[in-house]
C-alpha cells in the first residue's frame, strides 16, 4: 500500500494536474532500477561463466506493463473515489479476481473444507469492500 502515497500525496497537493501526471515517473524508476539490477546481474553472470537466461525477462517487462495499466487505473480511481474506497477497491478487486481465477480456472483449491473456507473468506472481503465503498468518503 505505501506504493500509493506519494501519488495521492502529489494528487491532492497539485488537484490541477490530471492524476495520471505521477505514473510515468513512477514507472520510469521502476523499470530503470530493475534493467539496471537484471544488467548488473548478467554481467556478473558473464564475468563468472554462468549462463543467464534471457527469455526469463520478457515476461517479467510483460507483467510491468499489466502492472503500470493497473497503476494508472488505481490512482485515477483513488482521485475520483477518494483514498479510504479507491484503495480498498484496487487492494481487495485484485485478490478477489485471481482467488476466483485459482478455484474456477486452475482448480487449485480443491475438496470441500477448502472451498467453504474460500468462500467464507471471499464473503467476508466482499461484505467489507462493500461497506467501505458504501460509507467510505471520496
Amino acid at each position: 500500500g505505501l506504493q500509493t502515497v506519494p501519488a495521492t500525496l502529489y494528487n491532492h497537493r497539485h488537484p490541477e494536474a490530471p492524476p495520471t501526471s505521477v505514473v510515468l515517473p513512477q514507472c520510469l524508476g521502476v523499470w530503470a532500477a530493475s534493467s539496471a539490477i537484471y544488467l548488473a546481474y548478467a554481467a556478473v553472470s558473464k564475468a563468472r561463466g554462468w549462463k543467464v537466461p534471457h527469455a526469463a525477462i520478457r515476461p517479467a517487462y510483460s507483467s510491468g506493463v499489466l502492472w503500470a495499466v493497473g497503476f494508472v487505473l488505481m490512482v485515477a480511481g483513488i482521485r475520483d473515489l477518494g483514498y479510504s474506497v479507491g484503495y480498498a477497491l484496487d487492494a481487495a478487486g485484485p485478490i478477489m479476481v485471481s482467488s476466483l481465477l485459482s478455484l474456477l480456472v486452475f482448480r487449485e483449491i480443491r475438496g470441500r473444507t477448502q472451498t467453504a473456507l474460500y468462500f467464507v473468506g471471499f464473503s467476508l472481503q466482499l461484505v467489507g469492500v462493500l461497506l467501505i465503498a458504501a460509507n467510505g468518503q471520496a
